[in-house]
């Protein structure tokens, strides 16, 4: 336990000095949430990742692998094809209209890329990002009680605060500069850990081919990538895992990472391929991690009650006590990493949509950052509440909050982004729509469960049709909404002619063998857009 303690212990004092460093680049408003636009593109990738894959990658994930067998992959099939359409259509083209506007938050760049004068998108989209960001939070906080109970003996709510405790206290400190950069350090702790953690799997169980002789002898449905469904219910299985892949549009805390980043034609080159590489390598492990657990579980070898627990158990039961340390400071990274991220963007939509924009009060920078931090603090004391009061599963918590933010602003985004003829009204009943259904049907049809016993109101709707997620299914009728609306009214002509400028009349001049995404952003430093 000793060398446990010292492994988790060095992780903290490495992030408490970055802490402390970055807090000489927040002085601003603009620092504190974005960085300044001055994020380095290796930075911001392994942040977008590190933000991107919480408590789900350490907990969530490997639990659906050790309950599910092979058919959980396609999650991560979807989770690395959302990675990469995340770079190809969300990323360089938001940076440089959030260069244009000066937006430093998603409804920022949004009100004025449909010109709403009403608010209406802004008060929205911070509603929005106050729901489902705070599930979201308080499912980080549950996978960190989990982890560190199972680590170090804990009750499970202590857990839940003292990881609550730890997330708030470096946003407070650094803001979005602290948050980067220890998602970097926690980026390079989340690849090593689940490198390590399949490797010691097949040396304990004594090879992959004893481990599916194992899994056979239990169950069966283990090795099948459709979980033993034929057919059209075989298609469900996979479209049911894959659906992840429409959240990526969708997502704040992961989309800021892009309006941050310094220069946007390095989204596309090296960004996309660091945050691909980097996808493949933690998603193949997680995946691993909970495929081996359940053979390690069967044969005996390591011992745990709680499915989403078998990283940090079987840590604990294969591997030196220093390592395993440093294991449980991998799981606990890839919490933080996420909840951090998190807490910053539900701030800025109180302290900058809600108070600054909506409101209109006129405070200084420093005023500003400091309300921001004082927000910070009651939504963690809100999403402790709401994680020690809850008893789902991570994967589930997660899977509604991601669902619930992925219909709310995904549609409304890519649209705003390749669509000149989006309007504001589009918009505003786009998102309206999206925030009350995902709220309805995920709470009275899927009793806010991703779990076919779900018990909500209509638990018989939601367990036939519990194997496509209501948000995938959603996602694509909000965007249905939002374009019939835009063609029954009309956008300002100005809006139209700034979005064909910036991205349809590139100069000729412009060298032709380099990709759009390098044109696009030439011709836009070019003419002051970014």
């Amino acid at each position: 336990m000793n060398g446990v303690l010292v492994g988790f212990v060095v992780y903290l004092i490495v992030l408490a000095y970055i802490g402390f460093w970055a807090k000489r680049f927040t002085k601003t408003e603009d620092q504190y949430f974005v960085g300044g636009r001055k994020v380095k593109v290796l930075a911001a990738a392994l942040s977008d990742k590190a933000s991107d894959f919480s408590g789900w990658l350490m907990l969530g994930y490997p639990g659906q692998a050790f309950s599910t067998g092979l058919g959980a992959f396609w999650a991560a099939i979807g989770c690395l094809f959302g990675t990469l359409a995340d770079y190809v259509l969300i990323g360089p083209r938001l940076r440089i209209y959030a260069g244009r506007f000066r937006a430093i938050t998603v409804p920022d760049y949004l009100e004025a890329r449909l010109k709403d004068d009403t608010k209406l998108i802004r008060i929205l989209g911070a509603i929005i990002i106050l729901i489902f960001m705070t599930a979201y939070v308080s499912a980080q906080f549950k996978a960190g009680g989990k982890a560190l109970s199972q680590a170090f003996g804990l009750d499970v709510s202590t857990a839940i605060i003292l990881t609550a405790i730890i997330v708030t206290a470096y946003v407070l400190t650094g803001g979005f500069f602290a948050v980067v950069w220890t998602d970097v350090i926690q980026a390079l702790f989340m690849v090593a850990t689940l490198i390590v953690v399949p490797i010691v799997a097949v040396s304990a169980i004594g090879g992959i081919d004893k481990a599916v002789e194992v899994m056979a002898s239990v169950d069966p449905k283990h090795l099948s990538p459709f979980g033993g469904a034929t057919g059209l219910a075989a298609l469900i299985f996979a479209i049911g895992y894959a659906s992840w892949i429409v959240g990526y549009f969708g997502q704040p805390h992961i989309v800021t990472r892009y309006m941050s980043v310094e220069d946007p034609r390095k989204l596309r080159r090296p960004g996309i391929f660091i945050s691909g590489f980097w996808t493949i390598a933690v998603l193949w492990g997680a995946f691993f991690a909970g495929f081996l657990g359940f053979a390690l579980a069967k044969a005996g070898i390591v011992q745990v009650s709680d499915a989403e627990r078998i990283i940090p158990a079987m840590a604990m039961a294969l591997m030196p006590s220093w390592l395993a340390g440093f294991i449980i400071a991998g799981i606990l990274a890839a919490i933080m990493s996420t909840a951090d991220s998190q807490l910053l963007v539900a701030s800025s939509a109180i302290s900058r949509d809600i108070i600054h924009k909506v409101m209109g009060m006129e405070l200084g920078k420093r005023q500003m950052v400091n309300i921001g931090r004082i927000v910070v603090i009651a939504l963690a004391i809100v999403a402790i509440f709401y994680a020690m009061s809850e008893s789902k599963l991570v994967y589930g918590m997660v899977a509604t909050a991601w669902g619930g933010l992925a219909v709310g602003f995904g549609p409304i985004l890519l649209l705003s982004l390749w669509w000149k003829r989006i309007t504001k009204e589009g918009g505003i009943v786009g998102m309206a729509y999206g925030l009350i259904s995902e709220v309805i049907l995920e709470a009275f049809i899927y009793g806010w469960e991703f779990n076919p016993k779900a018990p909500g109101i209509f638990g018989a709707i939601g367990a036939t049709l519990s194997g496509v997620p209501v948000f995938f299914v959603n996602f694509f009728v909000t965007m249905a909404i939002i374009i019939l609306v835009s063609l029954i009214t009309k956008p300002p002509k100005d809006v139209m002619e700034l979005h064909e400028r910036i991205f349809r009349k590139v100069p000729i001049e412009v060298a032709r063998s380099r990709s759009q995404a390098e044109n696009v952003a030439e011709f836009a430093k070019a003419n002051g857009l970014i």
